[in-house]
């Protein structure tokens, strides 16, 4: 029996390494099998990066495009390490907020204890914060932490490929004096789907995040919570894009801590 089970893990670890293996020499023969040096017929970085954060939002057409063009299929690599250390980062920050709760409940029950047994007067310590689950701040403190931003993307048209559609020339205004709450209001007819938001400076991404779109009371909405206090006051463009189709709307970001900012264009 004992043999048996030596041979079986012996087996499996070799099926392991031959796996990994015909993994590495499929990435590094699609990472330059395909030049595409002018990138001709390529998709547009953002829905390589859509693929990399959610793969099944993505059109078949983008995954297809990978197996024959190495320059995308390397960009595609690229966002998706970025997406797996984000990941681990995320991890690891739940792990130490799990373990610095613990360590409070057990500083708590040892003061007590010992309080009790030195027969003096025990003075209750102020009220804790409520206790909340990493990643899901209680509401009240949501609402008044986050500055509500609106921006309408209404009447904008959606483009695609390399093209942009802009929304309006005035560009609206976010508050970096504090995290923003950004309500998107999508063209009439967009889909509930997942969508990637991203904020450039010229060419260069700046930040990012991806987020699904619900319909309320008839209109089709993107909501998502950005921190821009690390950026500098200036013009910016805001692109909502998906499944090849994108938005453009120029945005400001000024040193300024409103209560609620509601921007039309």
């Amino acid at each position: 029996m004992a043999d048996a089970m030596v041979r079986k893990k012996t087996t499996e670890r070799e099926a392991f390494r031959k796996e990994e293996e015909l993994l590495v020499s499929t990435r590094s023969y699609l990472s330059g099998a395909f030049p595409n040096p002018e990138r001709t017929g390529c998709p547009p970085d953002d829905a390589l990066r859509l693929m990399a954060i959610r793969p099944l939002g993505c059109d078949e057409s983008v995954s297809e495009h990978l197996t024959c063009c190495s320059p995308c299929f390397n960009a595609y690599m690229g966002y998706l390490a970025q997406e797996k250390a984000k990941i681990r980062r995320t991890i690891l920050i739940r792990r130490s907020a799990a373990a610095l709760g613990i360590a409070a409940v057990l500083v708590i029950v040892a003061y007590v204890f010992l309080a009790k047994h030195r027969n003096a007067p025990i003075v209750a310590p102020g009220n804790p914060p409520p206790i909340t689950t990493p990643g899901r701040p209680d509401q009240t403190q949501t609402t008044a932490m986050y500055a509500s931003v609106l921006i309408d993307l209404s009447n904008a048209s959606p483009t695609r490929g390399s093209k942009q559609s802009t929304a309006r020339s005035v560009p609206q205004v976010i508050p970096s004096g504090s995290p923003v709450a950004l309500s998107l209001h999508l063209p009439l007819g967009s889909e509930e789907r997942l969508y990637l938001i991203t904020l450039r400076s010229g060419r260069n991404i700046v930040w990012s995040e991806s987020a699904q779109a619900r319909r309320e009371n008839g209109d089709t909405l993107l909501r998502v919570h950005a921190d821009f206090s690390d950026l500098p006051a200036g013009s910016y463009n805001l692109q909502i894009s998906s499944g090849g189709r994108r938005l453009s709307a120029p945005v400001l970001i000024k040193n300024a801590l409103p209560e609620s900012t509601k921007q039309k264009p």
